[in-house]
This record gives C-alpha cells, sequence and structure tokens, in this order.
C-alpha cells in the first residue's frame, strides 16, 4: 500500500511538473518572445550562471543569438534597447524592484535605500542621501577623500620595506603592485573614513583585509536573489553559502558596533564625515530623519556600494592603460601639463577640463561596469508599454548594463578599449551624432529614480585618484604579469558579474615621472 501511494504521488507530482512546463514553454503570455528554452521553464537556469559569476555574458550571447528582447525566466524579459531601458527604469514607468532586493540589506525586516521596493519609503530615504552627496556635502568631506589617495600615491611607488619610490633610483621601477587590491583597500579606507570618522587602514595593515571578500560574497547572494527570489525568501542561501555566513553576519554586527559608537560621538568630531550629514540631515519633503538602525543601515550600505563598486572601475582604469600604451601616455601628457603640482590635483573645474581622463574612465565603466547584470522590475497593476510591446502585471523586466554598453548599434568595435570615442575629433571621425549615440547606451550608474545617489563620490575617488598617480608615476605591466596570456591591446579584463563586479589584477610597476 505504501509502495502504491508514494508511485501515485510521484505520478501526480510529474503530470504537475509536465503540465507547468507545457504551460510555460507554449501558453504563457510570454511564449512568444524567444530565448533559452530552459530559462523559460524555470528561474533556476539564469540563477546558475548569476552564481557562477558570468549571467552578464550569457544574457549578451542570448541577445547577439535571439535579439533586442530576451525571455530569461519564466515571467522575465530582458531588452538591449535605450527606448526600452528608458522605459522600464523612467520616472513614470509602472513598475517597482523586484523582491529579491531585500538580500541587499543585513536586516531582514529593515530596508536599506537599495532594497526599499516601497517607492515613499525609497523616497524619503533618498531625499536624505542626496544631501549627503550633493556638491556641498562632497566638498565638507574632501579633505578626507586626499588625504586617503595621498597615502595610496604613495604606496603605490614603495616596496614592503621602502616608505617611497623616490627613495630608489630614478629609472627603477618599483615592486609589483595587484591593483585590484590597491584599489580595494584605497576604496573601503576612503568610505569608511567618510562613514565612521576613522578609516579601516587597509592601505597600512592587514587586519582589516578580509572585509572586501565578504561584500562580494553578499554580493553573490545578492545578485542570485534578484534572478531566482527563493534563494533568499526560503533561506537557501544558508545552505549554498554556510562557510561565508559566519562572515556575513560578523560583518554586520562589525558595521553597527562601528556605527553605534560614531552614533554616541555626535557632532563632537574635528571634521565632518557622512555620518555627521546623515544625524543632522532632515528630509525636505516629510521634516523626517534616520532613525538609528537607519543609520546602521545605511551605513553598511554605503561601505558596500561605495567601495566595491569605486575599486572595480579605478582597477579597470589601470588594467586598460597599462594594456594600451598610446593612451597611457596621452593621458600623462594631459595631466602632467594641466597641472603644476600634484596638490592641485582635487574637485574642480581644472580637473573636469582634462578630456582625455573622462573619457578613459567612460570608456572603462563602458567595459567594466560595477554593476554588470540588469536590474529588475517588477510590472504592476495596468501593466506597462516598452517598445510597442504590452507587457502585464507580474512580469519582471531588465536590461543588461553590461550588454547594452557593448551594443554595436550604440557602440563601434564595442570590445575595443577606445576612449577617443567619447572625444569630438575630424581626426579619429568622432562627431556630435556618435557621442549622442553611444550616451544613449551608457548607463554605469543606471538611470532613473534608483540610479546611483552616489555617483558623484565615485566619479571624484576615480579622477582625483587616477590623475595624481599619473601626474607622479609613469606605469607599465609588469614583465612578470600572466593575464591574457602576454597579449596586450586585445586583452580584456576579467570579472565576475555578482551585484557588484569581483576582478583580480592587473599587475603594474610604477617608476617616478618627470622632475616636479
Amino acid at each position: 500500500m505504501g509502495l502504491e501511494l508514494a508511485a501515485a504521488m510521484a505520478m501526480v507530482l510529474l503530470s504537475l511538473g509536465c503540465s507547468l512546463v507545457t504551460y510555460r514553454l507554449f501558453l504563457h503570455p510570454l511564449s512568444k518572445y524567444p530565448g533559452p528554452w530552459l530559462a523559460a521553464t524555470t528561474d533556476w537556469y539564469a540563477a546558475f550562471y548569476a552564481w557562477r559569476g558570468d549571467l552578464h555574458v550569457q544574457s549578451r550571447r542570448w541577445h547577439e543569438r535571439y535579439g533586442d528582447i530576451v525571455r530569461f525566466g519564466p515571467h522575465a524579459l530582458s531588452f538591449n534597447t535605450h527606448t526600452g531601458m528608458n522605459a522600464i527604469y523612467g520616472t513614470r514607468a509602472n513598475v517597482q524592484k523586484a523582491g529579491g532586493y531585500a538580500s541587499m540589506s543585513v536586516s531582514r525586516r529593515t530596508p536599506n535605500t537599495i532594497t526599499a521596493v516601497d517607492k515613499t519609503l525609497h523616497g524619503f530615504k533618498r531625499r536624505i542621501l542626496t544631501q549627503v552627496f550633493s556638491d556641498q556635502g562632497l566638498k565638507a568631506i574632501e579633505g578626507r577623500i586626499l588625504a586617503n589617495i595621498y597615502d595610496f600615491t604613495n604606496l603605490l611607488g614603495a616596496a614592503k620595506d621602502e616608505p617611497r619610490l623616490e627613495s630608489k633610483g630614478a629609472n627603477e621601477w618599483g615592486q609589483a603592485k595587484n591593483m585590484a587590491s590597491m584599489c580595494d583597500w584605497l576604496a573601503f579606507d576612503i568610505i569608511s573614513d567618510l562613514c565612521y570618522g576613522e578609516d579601516f587602514d587597509m592601505l597600512h595593515s592587514p587586519k582589516l583585509r578580509w572585509f572586501p571578500s565578504v561584500v562580494r560574497n553578499i554580493a553573490q547572494r545578492s545578485v542570485m536573489s534578484l534572478v531566482q527570489e527563493k534563494f533568499f525568501n526560503y533561506k537557501i542561501d544558508r545552505v549554498f553559502m554556510a562557510s561565508q555566513y559566519k562572515a556575513i553576519l560578523a560583518a554586520g554586527t562589525w558595521v553597527r558596533e562601528r556605527a553605534e559608537a560614531r552614533a554616541r560621538l555626535g557632532n563632537d568630531i574635528e571634521q565632518k564625515d557622512m555620518f555627521y550629514t546623515m544625524m543632522n540631515t532632515t528630509d525636505p519633503k516629510t521634516g523626517l530623519a534616520f532613525s538609528q538602525k537607519d543609520l546602521w543601515l545605511e551605513s553598511m550600505l554605503l561601505l558596500a556600494a561605495g567601495s566595491d563598486t569605486t575599486s572595480t572601475a579605478m582597477s579597470g582604469a589601470f588594467f586598460y592603460l597599462a594594456h594600451h600604451p598610446d593612451s597611457l601616455a596621452r593621458l600623462i601628457r594631459e595631466v602632467r601639463t594641466s597641472f603644476a603640482h600634484e596638490e592641485e590635483i582635487s574637485m574642480g573645474a581644472q580637473l573636469h577640463s582634462c578630456t582625455f581622463l573622462q573619457a578613459c574612465i567612460n570608456e572603462t565603466m563602458r567595459l567594466v561596469p560595477s554593476v554588470s547584470n540588469a536590474p529588475p522590475r517588477d510590472v504592476q497593476a495596468g501593466g506597462i508599454l516598452v517598445d510597442d510591446e504590452f507587457l502585464p502585471q507580474g512580469t519582471t523586466l531588465g536590461t543588461s548594463i553590461y550588454t547594452i554598453q557593448r551594443n554595436p548599434r550604440y557602440f563601434t568595435a564595442p570590445d575595443e578599449f577606445r576612449p577617443e570615442r567619447w572625444i569630438v575629433d575630424p581626426e579619429t571621425g568622432v562627431n556630435e551624432d556618435d557621442i549622442k549615440t553611444a550616451k544613449q547606451g551608457f548607463c554605469p550608474f543606471s538611470i532613473g529614480p534608483r540610479s546611483c545617489v552616489g555617483w558623484k563620490l565615485a566619479w571624484t575617488e576615480l579622477n582625483v585618484s587616477i590623475a595624481r598617480t599619473l601626474f607622479r608615476y609613469d606605469m607599465r605591466l609588469a614583465p612578470e604579469a600572466t593575464c591574457c596570456h602576454g597579449k596586450r591591446e586585445d586583452c580584456e579584463y576579467q570579472f565576475k558579474g555578482w551585484m557588484t563586479s569581483a576582478v583580480e589584477g592587473p599587475w603594474v610597476q610604477f617608476r617616478p615621472g618627470r622632475a616636479r
């Protein structure tokens, strides 16, 4: 009797499974859209690539094969057009953030600015952070940023036991540096200093260098949860990531304690930090302010979003410049002729006038977006029209940042590092229309009301760090570097496309530049 019951239940489950697959493949409202057939049957198909860190690569392949609209989940579509992207992420889009964003908060019950699905709550939090990252807010903390960058440039030219490269011969190349690690340490030191008035000191001490790996574990968990919400909702992440979960919880506790300690200081600090601004800022619309828990959650968010994303772009810039000597030489000339002293390089019009520097950063962020996958949006009641396609409530939509930024419709030779594509120049054949077209597909900080609120801070760090480094030093790819098996110009920076991108290298060397 027991075997017969088990067999009957198995048959029922098999029939239900076959019926579900048949429905999703042939009868579902999205069945008319092309894409991998396995993806049409289950979200676990895309989740597999998300876990591996190459969903962004697969997304591009799917669009190259199937066209501008790809079905990458039973209820999910990806659009690879700027019109589709604007419709999905625009201010009036009838969508909301997917539920999987809840995985990106260290509290399962209380959201931060990124994880807030409710638009009213998100608006309140964003209006406060907008004041934190305003020009006035950044000017107040510029001294802290520059102090950390000064330490960074000093260490680039130092061997293990040498304070500065200038102690060596003027033409002698220094010890090879892993720029992924160096940029990680700088970014975390800056954002921790800005958040708590005290940096992690990763540039000088290994004590807290475990923190970036925890952020990447969280990023891996987050991208899985965005693609397959069951991964987080049913706590499957605790099984898949059992070995990392203890460190994730420890990081959350550590940040909470640091936030509480900073809160106890109140306004009794010598130099303003972002925590000061968050504590003393109210929402101009509601008059409300952040609670103690808000301060903890937002500071944890800033540590992750304000560090890993910036360091990825920075190490990517060093990678492509080291592999393209002509671009590197042009950028060095621009920086060294624009400034007489390293200390002059700071926020302002003079730095912004370095057009080739801006072009190199744009091109790096195009090729190596810090967030590479499609930020998912769920269609609300009433549906939405995207690229003349009406999509009903319950559909999940998105545009892969990596994929659209390598779409040949917007970028000629999309896999090549060509900073010149961002500068109008008759000699290169680039005109205003070319740049206008490129900007249509360029979205490294996303677009719309949910775009990155801290982009000005990231842009400042990238510009000042790269400019000061190349003002002081010459740079080359280390002879022993093994990336790309010795290739140069056609070498591509490899990264894991989780919620933020995880990278390694490049290994580069520095020596003193021109006499100052």
